[in-house]
């Protein structure tokens, strides 16, 4: 081959590998944007407690879903506008079982048809409305239900339910309300982590790092029995912080100051991992959610004193304790 002849074939070779190292550099440079692309986009969030204003704003929002507490009646009689009635015994309490504990939660298959029935989808928001104050429970429970089921961080509460939404003079719809397009684009993956069971709460009891708060009156964590529980009292370690004191007459939930000092009163520190418990687990479960409105690691003993109490190989103290 002659000189000139090497030069152009040394040419040709350097810019065949300066284009090879050009399309590697794009494939390089590609592959994030194709990696983003393929990552689905993040689910929509709520805060846990919402108010009325909040939702003032954002009613009509095609992700937003309004679960009304309260059976037929009292939704024909008044409810927020695009709201859908979600009756609690039926739908948000399990089916009873015959020797078994009372108010379980549903099953996932169970509570899935419901949530698709009422228009959940897969990147819904979720906002619960009690109709009565002094029911403010139940849509805790409801919460906590709707969390367990695989809704954590996309689910809240409207502070004040129903009567704070009439006291401002807000529109109030009546009658059977929106008819309602279901949904087919959701599939729970519940996160039993947030259901304390019954050995999870043995094995925190005296624990560092771990609280058990009984959010019963604080007439039955002294030791007054109550209704079928053979047992009066509460779980060894557990501190009083009763449902009640976190709540105003009215059914909205108590400024997050004050709701600090009380806590932190009752001896519950901010790196602590919390369970609580009452009764049957529905004042534990607005426990449960006045926590996760501070930003607490929380889960709720589901089967709380009632399951508790009736077994007699479980410590049983009366009397105050505190840390």
């Amino acid at each position: 081959m002659s000189a000139r002849g090497g030069v152009v074939a040394a040419g040709r070779a350097a810019f065949r590998t300066a284009v090879l190292a050009c399309a590697a550099a794009l494939v390089v440079a590609a592959a994030p944007r194709a990696a983003a692309a393929q990552r689905p986009a993040p689910l929509p969030t709520i805060e846990p407690l919402v108010s009325t204003e909040w939702l003032q704003r954002e009613i009509g929002r095609p992700d937003l879903v309004i679960l009304q507490l309260g059976g037929a009646e009292s939704f024909a009689k008044g409810h927020l506008p695009g709201a859908v009635a979600l009756e609690y015994e039926r739908e948000v309490v399990g089916a009873p079982v015959e020797g078994g504990l009372r108010v379980e939660l549903p099953t996932p298959e169970a509570l899935q048809a419901t949530l698709r029935a009422k228009g959940v989808s897969a990147t819904s928001r979720v906002v619960i409305v009690f109709d009565q104050p002094q029911v403010f429970t139940r849509a805790g429970r409801t919460f906590f239900t709707l969390e367990w089921g695989g809704l954590a961080g996309r689910v809240a509460i409207l502070d004040g339910g129903l009567a704070k939404w009439q006291r401002e003079g807000r529109y109030v719809a009546t009658g059977a309300g929106k008819r309602v397009r279901p949904s087919a684009a959701l599939a729970l993956a519940p996160a039993a982590h947030l259901r304390a069971t019954r050995d999870d709460v043995r094995a925190m009891i005296g624990q560092q790092g771990m609280r058990i708060v009984d959010a019963r009156d604080t007439v039955f964590y002294n030791g007054r029995p109550w209704d079928q529980n053979p047992r009066g009292g509460h779980i060894p370690s557990a501190v009083s912080l009763p449902f009640s004191t976190v709540t105003n007459a009215d059914g909205t939930l108590k400024p997050r100051t004050e709701l600090e000092q009380l806590v932190a009163a009752a001896g519950v520190r901010a790196d602590e991992t919390v369970a609580t418990y009452c009764h049957l687990g529905v004042q534990a479960s607005w426990m449960y959610f006045t926590m996760r409105v501070l930003g607490r690691d929380v889960r709720m003993y589901d089967g709380s004193f009632d399951e508790w109490s009736k077994d007699a190989s479980l410590p049983v103290e009366a009397g105050r304790t505190q840390p």
